[in-house]
């Protein structure tokens, strides 16, 4: 036999997750042109602001030209206009000029005015498009594959380029059980100041990943993120934690279990793993009162080590069968004899 415990264990709840880039872009050529070189290395990590694609700027070079020195004529007519607008006003109050010649001088300078601005417009697009003919990385993180070599035509319509996510920190995405998020979550939100989820103080709640080879990654992490609704088909509230990843070991796509885990100790009973069994009415464990076997059901929750936490059923010190469970029965009277060490 063996003895209902109560003893200190931290809390803590596993749920499948999967990983993913808190940034995630496609790179996509936003001008048409033959691609003159391609600068960065796949599969490996560039800083924000990286050149990874320049395409040729020969034509997009000699459409700046153009609009500069279209934007220069329209500037020397638009002087000229209002050179000639403003002689007109002087000749106004001697009557040296009609009043429809001032205003052919003054709609003169008004298109001339406008020739100047669409010029400038002009000037400004041509050096954009110049400028997308370099494409830099917008954030920093891990490259992929070129979908295009040296020398493609690509465009806004060729697709995209390749694609660049972010490192560190990452996110784990699972799903919560609405079991949990009452017992974790909603308990919480009688705390001051505590008017909705964002406001929840959630500190004490520790995120582990544990990977496909039953390994727990080192860094731990937090939970920044709930759903507004839980699932009507499984009864889950969609979750995010952000995983500190400084080396780059965890990537996107990535399966792995979730554990929350409460910082602070709690008190709960135990019994043996080996104690626990169960039929048609549930889990149950057999106890001895006095001299005599009694069955008692039981509500467990999670397993640590080789004992169970036992929510309801059983009282601490209480003895329980843990071996010959297929020889007795309930009701039954027993003697009870303390193993020796070499039978324990």
């Amino acid at each position: 036999m063996d003895e209902v415990v109560l003893d200190p264990y931290q809390p803590k709840s596993s749920f499948v997750g999967r990983l993913q880039a808190i940034d995630d872009v496609s790179i996509e050529a936003q001008v048409t042109g033959y691609l003159k070189a391609r600068t960065f290395t796949e599969g490996q990590f560039v800083e924000a602001g990286e050149v990874l694609y320049e395409i040729d700027p020969a034509v997009f070079e000699a459409e700046v030209a153009r609009a500069k020195a279209g934007l220069a004529s329209s500037r020397a007519t638009q002087a000229n206009a209002e050179q000639n607008f403003r002689r007109g006003e002087n000749l106004v109050p001697d009557g040296n000029i009609s009043e429809s010649e001032m205003d052919r001088l003054q709609a003169a300078k008004l298109e001339a005015d406008a020739s100047v601005a669409a010029a400038e417009a002009a000037l400004k697009t041509a050096e954009v498009n110049l400028g997308y003919t370099t494409i830099r990385a917008p954030i920093s993180g891990r490259i992929a594959r070129s979908t295009h070599t040296t020398g493609d035509l690509v465009g806004p319509n060729t697709g995209v380029l390749t694609t660049l996510v972010s490192v560190d920190p990452i996110h784990a995405l699972f799903q919560l059980s609405e079991t949990t998020f009452v017992d974790v979550i909603v308990q919480r939100m009688g705390q001051p100041g505590s008017r909705n989820l964002n406001d929840i103080d959630l500190s004490d709640l520790l995120v582990r990943l544990e990977l496909r080879n039953e390994v727990y990654y080192p860094e731990i992490g937090r939970i920044d993120y709930f759903s507004n609704r839980i699932s009507e088909d499984t009864g889950t509230l969609e979750s995010r934690a952000v995983i500190p990843n400084p080396y780059g070991l965890l990537v996107p796509g990535q399966y792995v279990r979730v554990e929350i885990v409460r910082e602070e100790l709690s008190e709960a009973l135990f019994v043996p793993q080996a104690a626990v069994q169960a039929d048609q009415q549930g889990s149950f464990v057999l106890v001895v009162e006095g001299s005599t076997v009694q069955r008692r059901n039981v509500v467990l929750d999670e397993r640590v080590e080789d004992k169970i936490v036992v929510l309801q059923g059983v009282d601490e010190g209480e003895q329980v069968i843990v071996r010959g469970l297929q020889q007795v029965r309930p009701g039954q009277p027993v003697r009870i004899r303390q193993l020796t060490p070499s039978e324990a």
